[in-house]
């Protein structure tokens, strides 16, 4: 090969350019833009993570608090339960109960067993009604 037929490759003498330029690029003007609002979005998401931490601790303590006070609220309906049953049992002994318990007794059988009251069970208890009952439960 002849000198004079080869072409010398040199490093070119000017400094490459891109091909947009910088200054008047979209990407320039959005770039802080951009920066801007990831500093932000960081800001933000420590702010909401802290936020919902303390929201955690809150609703773990008032859980607390009302598993307490549910604890207690049982223990004193519990407590009240068996002293009204010890004050039920004590006034039904009491003897002014009893005599009442004894009138009203008697104000029953002279209901049932007086002239309306007689014929009022006739038919509440009639044993025809047994008969009929199946009868119509057959032919239905």
């Amino acid at each position: 090969m002849e000198l004079s037929k080869v072409a010398i490759i040199a490093a070119p003498t000017k400094e490459p350019q891109a091909v947009t330029n910088p200054s008047s690029s979209i990407i320039a003007i959005s770039l802080p833009t951009l920066v801007v609002i990831l500093r932000c979005q960081r800001v933000l998401a420590a702010g909401s993570l802290s936020l919902h931490t303390k929201i955690i601790w809150f609703v773990w303590q008032f859980s607390q608090v009302v598993r307490i006070f549910a604890s207690q609220v049982y223990s004193v309906l519990k407590l009240s339960r068996y002293h009204a049953a010890i004050l039920g049992r004590t006034i039904w002994k009491t003897k002014s109960i009893q005599h009442l318990r004894k009138k009203i007794v008697f104000e029953l059988f002279t209901l049932m067993l007086g002239s309306c009251g007689n014929s009022l069970c006739l038919v509440l208890f009639w044993p025809g009604w047994w008969f009929l009952g199946i009868t119509w439960l057959i032919i239905c």
